[in-house]
């Protein structure tokens, strides 16, 4: 079907409106709008500006009527469902933008992007416990903390999931989030330091609930090995390379004594270990391509002590 409106929905030459002359088309009826000082269509005026035949022939990648639903031809808004309408350009523009993305060279996707998208999804899991199912980036955003701009703007780094001034499909895009955390897929986990999971058994359940299993707990020290936790044996830490090969391990948990931190992340990487969480005090020495994350609650709390003293604290008024 040859489209020929400026937007590239409507095919003129089929258009019940436009052979009955109820719609003057895009170029004609704008003009006339404009000589009569009229408000024109947003994207006539897009196309007009940008030098482009229709929205078809616009290679930008950044659209800027990506997330606007104000731009229905104002001659055809008489006749025209703006919520059809809404829809509709959505999709239409969406589409095209992600197409041309996709011939874009790749961006790279900052850690703190990454970090967020799991906060989000906590935020949808609590959502859906409490039976919604559209969300906006507004109930997103008051969950986690941050602006609704910057939902949108990291989750437009993986794709389009949802209609603007309509919200989110929740469960579509709780499957998303998912999806790009690789949580669709089962994870393998290792973890060394017996004595810290001793103390934290929940997370066996909890992990579980993300397609995330700790598969095989290991330990240095040898008073340790062949202690249970839950149903898993503590094996020593030389047997590591061995439990990898074997149990297809994506990730480990160093949770070990600062003085063991280090040998221990060497060891990982011996044996093939590509992304690490480190429980540890201590800033580990990895190669540039293994991914460490690092929970210090005791740097943490040195952190948040800023807050609580005199120089952290609002100025009273007056």
């Amino acid at each position: 079907m040859e489209v020929s409106s400026l937007c590239n929905i409507f095919d003129c030459a089929k258009c019940d409106f436009g052979r009955a002359e109820r719609c003057l088309g895009c170029i004609l009826g704008n003009e006339q709008l404009a000589a009569l000082g009229e408000d024109t269509c947003g994207i006539y005026r897009c196309v007009r500006e940008h030098g482009a035949s229709s929205c078809g022939g616009c290679r930008r990648p950044a659209c800027p009527l990506e997330h606007r639903v104000d731009t229905i031809f104002p001659l055809r808004s008489r006749f025209e469902s703006k919520r059809w309408w809404a829809g509709k350009i959505a999709k239409s523009l969406c589409d095209r933008v992600r197409q041309l993305r996709e011939l874009q060279p790749s961006r790279r996707i900052s850690d703190r992007t990454v970090a967020r998208l799991r906060w989000y999804l906590l935020a949808l899991e609590d959502l859906a416990a409490k039976g919604s199912a559209v969300v906006s980036s507004r109930e997103i955003a008051d969950r986690v903390g941050v602006s609704a701009a910057l939902v949108r703007k990291d989750l437009s780094y993986f794709g389009e999931f949802g209609t603007p001034s309509f919200g989110y499909g929740l469960r579509y895009l709780q499957s998303k989030i998912a999806e790009i955390l690789h949580l669709n897929e089962q994870r393998n986990v290792i973890w060394i330091g017996a004595k810290r999971l001793t103390a934290n058994a929940s997370l066996f359940d909890e992990l579980r609930r993300h397609n995330c299993q700790i598969v095989a707990v290991l330990d240095p020290d040898e008073s340790l090995v062949g202690t249970r936790i839950g149903d898993l044996q503590v094996f020593h830490l030389s047997s590591l390379k061995k439990v990898v090969e074997n149990l297809d391990a994506d990730a480990a948990v160093v949770a070990v004594p600062p003085g063991e931190a280090q040998h221990v992340a060497d060891a990982l990487v011996s044996a093939g270990v590509k992304a690490m969480l480190n429980l540890t005090s201590v800033l580990l020495q990895v190669p540039g391509d293994i991914n460490v994350r690092s929970v210090d609650v005791a740097a943490e709390l040195m952190a948040l002590s800023f807050y609580t003293g005199e120089s952290g604290r609002t100025p009273r008024a007056g």
